[in-house]
């Protein structure tokens, strides 16, 4: 993750954005959308080709964002194709688009009002606009239907960091003799990794290095007309790769019943993959995933870290995951009200002051707060400094798993084994055959992801997973009403919720049972009153009740999502640590395009960093 600069812009006579460093348009002066549907749809075949698609789902890779003038045309025609042929075999859209100068909101806000047919598509898109921060940021549109991965950086330093084969290309951005950073070589040799025979390019110019580079990756390279004054522009297509293997239809059975089982569950079953659930409990969410309020916040550090660089992306990803469920009528407690973290040591202090001095992430993410400041914010006097995430907040894990586990029960492809059991995994030919309490069950796929028990099978024992239990206490104190936001020191105390706020958590690496106990509750208070220094708001607390749970963690402190060296078919996902409601979102859909082989939502480095096959 390198440090970006918003793109430097302004507008000329005719209201068409202009890239003040490159001297060049961002569209034609005679018409972007115009352009757009001529150059990059037209000129790839779209929409007509979606029509007859044998694949789910149909890949776009874009060079340069710009405006998302070209995005934002293609899901309005994907859109349509969907409303006009609702059999076809295609039904979702993967837009992956490269942009090295990102528009700051306010620039696209501006750059977009001129798009007044596509006013609704753009307020979703503006909504969705990511911070700038390098790397994917996936936003899901149109329920899931249409996923627009925003892959901020130099395109050419990102494309060798994806292997998802793409269907049409387009070869946009500033003109090659006002961008030539861009049109490098290797730009025309990753394309053309990523394409198979089938694969279509578009780009408006006609230039001589573009159509050599064209050539000599493989394509076969076509000049026509272009569009508007443009006497000339160019197509290509791949003839010489194989043709691109569809994915067989399958079910998946996961093993667990919490946040992770129930994201990578609503994954699969957006994708119209069955799912099959199987949970050793009575009821999902009775474990790890039981807590009343969980705090949401990524761990930043103040140089990039693959741990900080994960925590980011997966952070934001999460806020509109969990917003995009919200309003799609899952009715779980949620609140994005801001997570203090305060500097209650001096080493604690000196690492948030060199992370702001660092200056790697952006205010809108993390910034300092004195203790005036601090104590504005949480609405409560704190005697510490520290720093101030303003998009965090909690939300409840148990609700939320219940609310997901509603949602797939109305799904015909969903369903769920409680109170199953499973002792051993067998593989016998081409499938997985799981010895339970209530008989046998056989499995293609399999998906292990189940909390603190990743390693007790036979083809997982190789994980060196680590058990923590914690526990959280539930208090009850008026004086505390006040609280707006969530207060972390070495544990974490939540504003109220049903006359109830959550404190926590204990770090127990010795116990081999979950139980709760009246000592840890006394521990986590004592916690919370040494670190922050007695305030009167947390005296004569009355401890209503407790969860406990462990935790599970490896080594390296990165979870671990993917499958095992020479075990088919076998998928983990796990070791999330206290994580486990911020990361799971992304990692489990991380998780459904690696078995669905669609375009996935993190570069290969990190991906190959969460390998199981790091062990």
């Amino acid at each position: 993750m390198s440090e970006l600069s918003n793109a430097k812009i302004h507008f000329n006579e005719q209201g068409t954005p202009v890239a003040s460093d490159f001297d060049d348009v961002y569209f034609s002066n005679d018409g972007g959308m115009a352009e757009t549907d001529y150059v990059f749809l037209l000129h790839n075949g779209l929409p007509q080709r979606w029509q007859n698609h044998t694949g789910s789902a149909f890949h776009i890779i874009e060079t340069g964002f710009g405006t998302g003038a070209n995005f934002l045309l293609t899901w309005q025609r994907f859109r349509q194709h969907r409303q006009q042929f609702p059999a076809a075999t295609c039904q979702r859209l993967y837009f992956s688009s490269f942009e090295k100068f990102p528009l700051s909101l306010n620039d696209l806000t501006r750059a977009l009002a001129i798009h007044t047919e596509l006013s609704e598509l753009c307020q979703l898109l503006l909504a969705a606009y990511p911070l700038p921060l390098s790397g994917c940021h996936r936003m899901s549109f149109d329920n899931g239907s249409v996923i627009l991965d925003l892959w901020l950086g130099d395109v050419n330093t990102l494309l060798p960091e994806i292997n998802s084969r793409t269907d049409a290309i387009y070869l946009d951005g500033f003109a090659p003799s006002k961008n030539p950073d861009m049109w490098q070589p290797e730009l025309f040799t990753n394309l053309a990794r990523l394409s198979y025979s089938g694969t279509t390019v578009a780009t408006f110019t006609s230039a001589g290095l573009v159509k050599r580079g064209l050539q000599q990756a493989g394509f076969t390279v076509a000049k026509v007309k272009g569009f508007g004054r443009k006497r000339e522009m160019l197509t290509a297509r791949m003839e010489l790769s194989a043709a691109l293997a569809e994915p067989e239809t399958l079910e998946v059975t996961i093993i667990g019943g919490g946040i992770a089982s129930m994201c990578t569950a609503l994954a699969l079953i957006q994708r119209g993959i069955a799912v099959h659930l199987i949970c050793e409990d009575d009821n999902i969410a009775a474990q790890a995933s039981q807590n009343r309020q969980g705090a949401v916040y990524p761990n930043l550090h103040a140089n990039l870290t693959p741990e900080s660089q994960l925590h980011a992306l997966a952070f934001l990803y999460a806020r509109q995951f969990y917003q995009r469920w919200h309003n799609a009528g899952l009715n779980f407690a949620m609140d994005w009200c801001g997570l203090l973290h305060l500097a209650t040591n001096e080493q604690l202090q000196q690492r948030q002051q060199k992370l702001i001095g660092k200056a790697l992430w952006p205010d809108s993410l993390v910034r300092a707060a004195t203790a005036d400041q601090a104590s504005v914010i949480a609405g409560l006097p704190v005697n510490h400094s520290g720093i101030y995430y303003p998009l965090a907040g909690w939300l409840s894990p148990q609700q939320f798993c219940q609310q997901a586990l509603y949602f797939l029960q109305q799904q015909a492809e969903f369903r769920v084994s409680l109170n199953c059991h499973v002792a051993a995994l067998t593989r016998q030919q081409d499938a997985w055959l799981l010895t339970t309490n209530t008989g046998e069950i056989s499995a293609t796929k399999l998906v292990l992801a189940c909390g603190s028990k990743l390693a007790s099978f036979d083809q997982s024992k190789v994980l060196p997973l680590n058990k923590i239990r914690g526990q959280v206490s539930h208090i009850k104190q008026a004086a505390m009403a006040p609280l707006k936001t969530v207060l972390c020191h070495k544990g974490y105390i939540t504003p109220q919720w049903q006359g109830l706020h959550c404190i926590g958590a204990t770090f127990d690496r010795l116990s081999t049972e979950s139980v709760i106990t009246e000592q840890d509750d006394q521990e986590n208070l004592q916690l919370a009153q040494a670190q922050l220094q007695h305030p009167e708001w947390l005296e004569d607390t009355e401890i209503t009740g407790a969860a406990a749970a462990f935790r599970a963690t490896l080594p390296d402190h990165l979870p671990v999502v993917g499958t095992v060296t020479d075990q088919p078919g076998l998928y983990l996902f796990g070791a999330l640590g206290a994580r486990g409601i911020m990361l799971s979102p992304l990692l489990a859909e991380l998780l459904a395009c690696q078995i669905c082989a669609e375009p996935l939502p993190l570069n290969l480095s990190l991906i190959n960093r969460l390998s199981a096959n790091r062990f």
